[in-house]
């Protein structure tokens, strides 16, 4: 019983554990709102995007002969369950929060850094 009650303790809680994993996910994007510049239609497609822009390496690779509200679609949907996946896996134990959160953080640099490349062609 003692048991128990100690790796239920070591548990995150939620109030944490879910702002930490959606700002490791979604701040390597704010370059799209302090990028210098002009706020052109294109840069507002971009913001627009911002929701399912996690989701974009998987969009290159599956979704790229669909149109694009489709497309998009697919893109919310994929990043939805991965931050579900992640926020969920992220509260089960808080050594496993001290490894998912910096890797999300890392993934989505990555996938922001070509974010930025194709933002730029």
């Amino acid at each position: 019983m003692l048991r128990r009650a100690t790796s239920r303790a070591k548990r995150p809680s939620l109030k944490v554990v879910i702002p930490i994993i959606l700002f490791c996910t979604y701040y390597p994007y704010s370059w799209l709102i302090l990028n210098g510049g002009s706020w052109t239609d294109y840069r507002w497609s971009w913001i627009k995007m911002w929701p399912g822009l996690p989701a974009l390496v998987p969009r290159a690779l599956f979704f790229h002969h669909v149109s694009d509200g489709l497309a998009f679609s697919g893109m919310l949907l994929i990043t939805l369950v991965l931050v579900s996946l992640m926020i969920y896996l992220a509260s089960l134990r808080s050594w496993l929060f001290g490894v998912i959160a910096p890797l999300v953080f890392i993934l989505s640099a990555l996938n922001s850094m070509l974010a930025y490349a194709l933002y730029r062609a």
